[in-house]
Order: C-alpha cells, then structure tokens, then sequence
C-alpha cells in the first residue's frame, strides 16, 4: 500500500474518529516494548535538563498544583522566564494584550504544554553548553524549529493537534548532538558514503548500532517522564508510512510529526524527504504544500535567531521541482 496514496483516506477515517477517545498510552506501550532492548550507549553524554526544569516537571504532576507555585519556580531561572515570555507572545500564542507575568503564560499555554516547551528549551540549552564535532547547535536549533512549524501548520491544515505537532517537531532530534560526538567517526562516514546515496540515517542507524536516534529519544523522554503522546512523537518520526496504514487514530495524529521529518537537515537524514513531500502534496488534496512552506518561511522569519535561519523551505521545494521535471 502507498503511503501518500492512503492520505486523503487516512485523513477521512480520522475526521470520522475525531470523536473517539485517544488511548496514547497503548501506543506508548508498543513503542517502549519495542525499545526494551534499547539503553543509552555508553559514554553518550545525554542532555542534563536545569533544575528549574526537572522541578517544575515534577511539580506539573500533582493535580492540584497551583499556577502561582510553578511560576515561581520558573522565576528562579531568568532564562527559563525570557524563552517562556517569548514563546507565549509569538504569533502562534499572541493575545490582544502582550502577556508579561509567568503566572499568566503557564495559563495561557496551559501546564503540560508548559512543561513540555520547558523541557525543550533545557534541552537546547544543554546541547548548546557542549561543544560538538559534528553539529552547529544554531543552525540545529533553526532546523527544528522549522520542522516544528512545519508540522504545526499541517496539523492545522488537517484539524489535528496542533499543539503535540509543534513539540514533536521541535523534540524529535535532541539526541543526535549528543549520539553524533559519541560516534563521530561512524556518523561521518555515513555522511561522506551513505548519505550522499540518498540513505535515511534512522534505517542506517539501526543496522549499525541496531538503534537509532528515534528510539534512544524515546528511551530517554521515557526516562524523563514526557507525556505519552509526545515519547510516541519522538519515537515514530520517520514512520510516515506507518502514520497513513496502521489502524489506530493515535498514529494519523503524528502524520504532521512524520511528514516534518523529511525536511532537510544538516545531518541529512532524509536524502529525498523533499521528493516524498512533493509525492504527499500531489497525492493528499488535503496538504498544500508550497502553502505549508510560505507559512513556516514566513514565521521563521520573525522568530528565529538572527543569523540562524535555514534556507527557505519555499525555494527548496521549487528547485527539487525544476529538477524532477528536467
């Protein structure tokens, strides 16, 4: 079965479904049996999260917490509470009223989402305090929150969750800084041979250390105690086919995860990701592609860091385009 021939259908049974109630937590369980034999290698330096943030993860889990608790423990970290301000206060978020107080944003993004970004920007800044062999750290920042953008606007195109999209785009990386300076030497040879065939690096990955980065996020967002919907963002990210055929609604629902992960990237890890974009656009009615791509080339232009932001989605597309056709 195609997967970009079932989309249109996959996308009509989860509008039929929307309905149902969502059961992460079985997808979860499948995803974790599959990784039981997966422990992160040794000497991998895995992102250490501030202590804000591990409190506040810990503190966001009792019900009956109150706001005003876990505002002030954002406040301890005047970094924490400038990330969060800025998030709250981009176009995906923005009220009438700039939002200036912490206790207010919490509620504006709500608190798991709030743990969640947290999570993410601990992440990056671990990933951004180690020097790397392999990656720029700002330049792998933009490139995820380009895929997060991504995915947020086609799960806005199709009704889905927008909110899961935009953090498992963001999060479905985290591990490679750290796995490429483990296994530099093995990752630049993928670069210099595989990569340049146009091999994925998730399928290299597993055939040669029999996991891959997918799978030892999700170890580790299990670990850290992620929500169910996002460790299953994290681990199913390069299962497009998977997203369109398997029956359960839970894994439509990462569609806009999996189709994120074939942007383009400085590890190149889907050689022909865009020519598999280009293939769902003209196979899904539902995907407007160069429109997905004006939208996130637009919102990056305002949100991103400076210097950092990657080559516009809009101009690539165009270009495999003018080549396919050649």
């Amino acid at each position: 079965m195609s997967a970009t021939g079932d989309a249109d259908s996959a996308a009509d049974s989860a509008a039929e479904s929307a309905a149902d109630s969502l059961n992460w937590a079985n997808l979860r369980a499948t995803a974790l049996e599959s990784i039981q034999s997966v422990s992160v290698p040794s000497n991998v330096e895995v992102p250490a999260l501030p202590e804000a943030v591990t409190e506040f993860s810990q503190r966001a889990a009792d019900p009956n917490v109150r706001i005003r608790e876990l505002a002030v423990i954002v406040e301890k970290s005047a970094g924490l509470t400038v990330e969060l301000l800025k998030f709250v206060n981009t176009a995906r978020l923005r009220t009438a009223m700039p939002i200036g107080d912490v206790a207010t944003a919490i509620a504006r993004v709500g608190i798991s989402g709030t743990s969640t970004y947290l999570v993410a920007m601990g992440i990056k800044a671990a990933n951004s305090a180690r020097t790397s062999k392999l990656i720029h750290h700002g330049r792998a920042w933009s490139e995820s929150l380009q895929k997060a953008l991504f995915a947020q606007a086609a799960a806005r195109t199709l009704n889905l969750n927008a909110g899961l999209a935009f953090m498992g785009g963001l999060l479905q990386d985290f591990m490679l800084p750290a796995l490429t300076n483990r296994f530099d030497s093995e990752y630049v040879q993928f670069l210099e041979n595989d990569a340049k065939d146009g091999r994925d690096l998730a399928e290299w990955e597993q055939e040669t250390f029999g996991w891959n980065h997918a799978s030892t996020g999700a170890f580790v967002a299990s670990q850290w105690g992620l929500p169910d919907e996002l460790l299953c963002a994290i681990y199913y990210h390069h299962s497009l086919h998977e997203s369109l055929s398997r029956p359960e609604i839970e894994m439509f629902k990462l569609f806009p995860v999996t189709l994120s992960g074939l942007l383009p990237d400085q590890l190149r890890q889907c050689g022909r990701g865009i020519t598999q974009l280009i293939a769902v656009d003209g196979k899904c009615a539902a995907i407007d592609l160069d429109e997905l791509c004006r939208i996130v080339d637009e919102e990056q232009r305002s949100i991103a860091d400076g210097f950092n932001i990657p080559d516009q989605l809009s101009s690539i597309v165009r270009e495999v385009r003018e080549v396919t056709v050649a």
